[in-house]
């Protein structure tokens, strides 16, 4: 019985970049059908690994659907390299926090990292900054919108608890003139980049996230910062931001003892999404 021709998306070639056994890059060319034939082959095989943990986690990115929200990051893409599993790619590598970057991975793990992602090597640096440099803005809010969303309705994230809002700098070495930000672990002012989130105290999880230029400060932020996470919350909730970030033991004092908190603690606000806090509960 001669088997059904595979569709033309699956056989579509695509020339990317990825590393070889020592983790330098080269080119290769793929197709969907060759990456899947060569997971399958691997998984088949057998392997040696020293991330086992992270395969414990794809259970919870299928029930989160993980795969179709970041397939929805950036222009359609139906051939060649699954942009999905380069993003996932970039999950793991956050994860597992390899600080030197994954480049300094062993050679024994090399193989099963990409695995992780469902891929059968490890795309080079260059093709991962291609696919967040595809990425608008404002597909990476509406992916962590619903994410978010989907945290609240599985039961991950509960809303009515205290929001915090917390900051930190990436240093830059971008030549474009731009304000300066202090960076607290150099003790000096420099060009970085200011990303800010907020967090929910109870469950100590993420819930939306904002990369913004040198030199921007939390009040700048906060109004923005407040409405996405009432989109994601679907309800007011109160949110604190403190001048050095240590939001959490602050807000989980009660509520009668914030007016004996001195105003040197506070950087510019403690807001609420929707509605100003009661006078008795003010600082």
């Amino acid at each position: 019985m001669t088997p059904a021709p595979l569709p033309a998306r699956l056989l579509a070639t695509e020339e990317t970049e990825v590393l070889d056994h020592t983790c330098k890059p080269r080119p290769l060319v793929v197709t969907r059908h060759n990456i899947e034939h060569d997971v399958t082959a691997l998984l088949k095989r057998g392997l040696t690994t020293t991330s086992a943990g992270g395969f414990f986690f794809i259970p919870y990115l299928l029930q989160l659907g993980a795969a179709d929200l970041t397939a929805s990051l950036g222009p359609a893409k139906r051939a060649g390299l699954p942009q999905e599993r380069l993003a996932l790619g970039l999950v793991f590598e956050s994860i597992f926090g390899y600080t030197a970057g994954i480049r300094a991975v062993d050679t024994v793990s090399r193989a099963d990292f990409g695995l992780l992602a469902g891929l059968p090597f490890l795309p080079s640096p260059s093709t991962q900054y291609r696919f967040l440099q595809a990425v608008p803005v404002q597909d990476s809010l509406d992916f962590q919108t619903t994410l978010g969303q989907r945290l609240v309705a599985r039961g991950q994230v509960t809303p009515g608890h205290p929001v915090n809002v917390d900051g930190h700098n990436i240093k830059t070495y971008s030549r474009k003139a731009m304000k300066y930000s202090f960076i607290a672990q150099e003790d000096r002012y420099g060009k970085a980049i200011r990303t800010f989130y907020t967090q929910d105290q109870q469950s100590k999880k993420p819930l939306i996230a904002l990369a913004t230029y040198s030199g921007t400060t939390v009040s700048q932020v906060t109004r923005r910062l407040a409405r996405l996470t009432r989109d994601i919350l679907g309800r007011d909730c109160l949110m604190v931001a403190d001048k050095e970030w240590y939001c959490g033991p602050l807000i989980q004092v009660r509520p009668n003892a914030w007016r004996n908190t001195t105003r040197s603690h506070w950087t510019s606000m403690t807001a609420q999404c929707g509605a100003m806090l009661p006078p008795s509960t003010r600082p």
